[in-house]
């Protein structure tokens, strides 16, 4: 049987929300942009184009007053105007949309909700399985077996997808009666009164025997609880009327274009402007089809596990090592050098546990050295490590030559333990953008590359990949590495000249050259060496605070009797 087509609804403005407020506003970009809806709004999409891999998709915004306001004056008028942080945002979030080729559906007079709900009846009856992305559970009540709803957890970035069964398992009832349950028990958020005195635990029981809330009333007399019976016979107009503001309305005058909202093409290079002005390095790997590059395109990722790497521009000039004239030869440059950059290349991100792959080095922007040691795909033509190390040597601990590195702590743990301890660090391009502006989302070196120097590299996924078939360094072929791992020191000797001048002029040349720099070859000491712990001591402590616990709660029970 062929598999069904799928279709994925947004709900944009629940969804912006969430994220609103669920992320800190300290998200911004360095002109001081908030970010932080726009940041969750295209993370959660991008997670649904990778995860769910929809045929068509959809977002639909509210528009302003609808029929319930019309209707009922109360409805929603206790909640704040949108904040102007926010308002904003939503132009930004409707760029990116309209970037990936996504159309918006609106309708005057009805909410999000009610376009998404008529959208998903149009699919069912079109034989679609139709996925709803919200940030509210007012949508419950549309599942059913065509349809089902991923919403985002007490964190915004967990997500859970509900259909039959797991609304059925949290709230004891079937979608369609989720609005029977809020015609009693009310929505403090959307000011929808409800039935004063009737609880959750009650209006469930009430709708398992009786189905709905017409049915409640027609049975009304078989309510045994005097004061629940009362209750609803007092507010029967505020039942039905809940449950007409609550109930999603499925005949909004729109229509399910399908293709208008197959997804398959988009504008990468205007995704990638946006993304750059706000800052979203994180997410550039992230877009459909991340391993293909161009103007709008059709997507491969779809119909494929992986893709073939992406052809990028050369920009640094690299050379391989791997024989012992080569290896003098580039001992006696470093030697001549006022600064050389060092990086290494591991198996682990764990410094201590990562076994030495390769080290690259180099003494001037636009050129790169890598000295391959430990790839598993080149037997017998690597130089043997200890021979590598004793060469290297004089030049990373000589003291009249400066040393710089990105995340230096890690690639001097990981020399140290292999036998080639580092005295110094002259300039961590990490430490020193996060001193500059300690917000920075660029911490890591290809985010930073393209912040500062505005160019864009490889990332490692290219190298080992991702997931389930994420592979280590060692067993990449030292072709390679070698371009990746010169790319690497290049960079950082061009970031010390731009990251430099900002300390100065922020005053912070000092704090970064006689605090910052001296730790970081402590704190990679301290860590290698370990904290030692007297366990005999931490035992009778921990017996001591038992029999405190143990009296206090015996304390605390005498108190309440």
């Amino acid at each position: 049987m062929p598999e069904k087509k799928k279709l994925v609804l947004i709900d944009g403005h629940a969804l912006a929300y969430r994220a609103f407020h669920a992320l800190p506003p300290t998200l911004s970009t360095k002109s001081g942009e908030l970010t932080n809806a726009t940041f969750g709004f295209t993370s959660m999409l991008l997670n649904v184009l990778r995860d769910e891999r929809p045929d068509y998709i959809i977002v639909a915004f509210d528009v302003g007053r609808t029929f319930r306001h019309e209707e009922y004056p109360e409805y929603k008028a206790h909640r704040r105007e949108m904040p102007e942080e926010l308002h904003y945002q939503f132009e930004r979030i409707r760029e990116i949309i309209k970037a990936l080729n996504i159309p918006i559906v609106e309708a005057p007079g009805y909410e999000a909700d009610d376009v998404l709900g008529t959208l998903a009846r149009q699919a069912a009856a079109q034989g679609l399985e139709t996925l709803i992305v919200t940030g509210d559970t007012d949508i419950f009540q549309l599942i059913d077996e065509r349809t089902r709803v991923l919403i985002s957890g007490r964190r915004f970035s967990d997500t859970v997808v509900y259909d039959e069964q797991g609304i059925e398992k949290r709230y004891g009832l079937k979608p369609a009666q989720l609005v029977d349950y809020k015609a009693i028990v009310g929505d403090t958020s959307d000011n929808i009164p409800g039935v004063r005195g009737v609880g959750k635990k009650t209006a469930t029981t009430l709708l398992q025997k009786y189905g709905s809330i017409e049915n409640i009333y027609q049975h009304l007399d078989e309510v045994k609880s005097t004061r629940f019976r009362e209750a609803l016979a007092k507010a029967r107009d505020a039942a039905f009327l809940s449950k007409h503001l609550a109930t999603i309305v499925t005949d909004v005058p729109v229509s399910l274009d399908l293709g208008a909202c197959r997804f398959g093409s988009f504008d990468r290079a205007r995704l990638k402007e946006i993304f750059r002005e706000l800052e979203f390095r994180s997410l550039m790997d992230r877009l459909p089809g991340g391993e293909v590059s161009g103007p709008p395109q059709q997507l491969s990722l779809f119909g494929q596990e992986t893709s073939a790497p992406r052809e990028r521009t050369a920009l640094t000039e690299h050379q391989v090592i791997v024989t012992e004239p080569a290896l003098d030869a580039l001992v006696e440059r470093l030697h001549r050098a006022q600064a050389v950059t060092f990086d290494v290349e591991t198996t682990s991100t764990d410094a201590m546990q990562a076994e030495l792959v390769g080290i690259a080095l180099t003494d001037e922007p636009g050129k790169g050295a890598y000295i391959p040691v430990g790839h598993r795909t080149e037997t017998g033509n690597q130089l043997p490590l200890d021979a590598v190390l004793n060469k290297l040597k004089p030049i990373l601990t000589d003291p009249r030559i400066a040393r710089y590195a990105h995340n230096g702590k890690y690639d001097i743990t990981v020399l140290a333990r292999h036998g080639l301890p580092i005295p110094d660090l002259a300039f961590d391009t990490m430490i020193a953008e996060w001193l500059i502006d300690p917000a920075s989302r660029n911490l890591g070196l290809k985010s930073l590359a393209q912040a500062r120097l505005e160019v864009e590299m490889t990332p490692i996924s290219e190298l080992i990949g991702k997931g389930k078939k994420q592979t280590t360094m060692d067993r990449v072929s030292v072709e390679r590495v070698a371009p990746y791992a010169a790319a690497d020191v290049d960079m950082t000797h061009r970031l010390v000249s731009v990251l430099e001048p900002e300390l100065r002029k922020r005053a912070l040349w000092k704090l970064f050259t006689e605090v910052e720099m001296p730790l970081v070859t402590v704190l990679a000491a301290m860590e290698m060496r370990g904290v030692k712990l007297d366990v005999k001591y931490l035992d009778k402590m921990s017996a001591e605070l038992q029999k405190r616990l143990a009296a206090l709660e015996r304390e605390i029970q005498d108190m309440v009797g």
